[in-house]
């Protein structure tokens, strides 16, 4: 009886031992990282209709990449590295202050910036949302919801108050191996500068990475 009672004994003990240090154990939180839509439409700015497959990238492995020129052909910006990201007014006007954090003014005619903090350096510029992308915010929501109207309403107002983000150099992270950016690249860096909430549905949200510090 002796015997038995020091097993069980024994198995207690061992028993919390076990539960003391799973308990115990450091709890890391999670690495931050950037996300898109990759299904997205190229004629939609990089919008995803159905947001079924997204693409992630951990923050701390982008001092592994390199920045390379979106490349628009002939020397051309065009459209190419044009996005649906948002950037609000006031985010705008961080950015045009000289307080955003990482945020170097390159051209304050054409609000064309550099961010670079963290083995992150992306170039962009803010511009207004062409007239037809309105006529897109329009046809993704109408029919999808009951109050459609005042969701077109309040997402047209975000964007004419705001700015659509352009993106001349992006981090090369979507095929490192191959020396050219991919669309994914120019919504990545995109995603990484936009606001942190994306009213237009498919355009996941951002990270707000110049925002003021505290």
């Amino acid at each position: 009886m002796t015997m038995l009672f020091s097993r069980i004994r024994m198995r207690q003990i061992v028993f919390a031992a076990v539960l003391t240090a799973v308990f115990c154990l450091p709890v890391f939180p999670e690495d931050p990282v950037v996300s898109i839509y990759r299904d997205y439409d190229d004629g939609l700015f990089g919008r995803s209709i159905y947001r079924g497959v997204i693409f992630s990238v951990k923050l701390q492995s982008f001092s592994r990449y390199t920045t390379l020129n979106t490349g628009a052909p002939d020397g051309q910006e065009g459209d190419e590295g044009l996005t649906a990201y948002l950037v609000s007014q006031d985010r705008a006007g961080d950015f045009a202050a000289g307080r955003g954090r990482g945020i170097t003014i390159l051209n304050p005619e054409e609000r064309k910036y550099l961010f670079q903090d963290d083995g992150i350096r992306i170039v962009f510029s803010l511009e207004p949302a062409p007239e037809d992308f309105y006529d897109e915010i329009r046809k993704t929501y109408s029919c999808r919801f009951p109050e459609a109207d005042s969701v077109i309403r309040e997402v047209t107002d975000s964007y004419r108050n705001g700015f659509l983000l352009r993106i001349h150099e992006a981090e090369n992270v979507y095929r490192p191996e191959i020396a050219r950016l991919d669309y994914e690249d120019i919504l990545v860096s995109a995603a990484l500068v936009g606001d942190s909430f994306q009213p237009l549905w498919g355009i996941h949200d951002g990270n707000d990475l110049g925002a003021p510090g505290e």
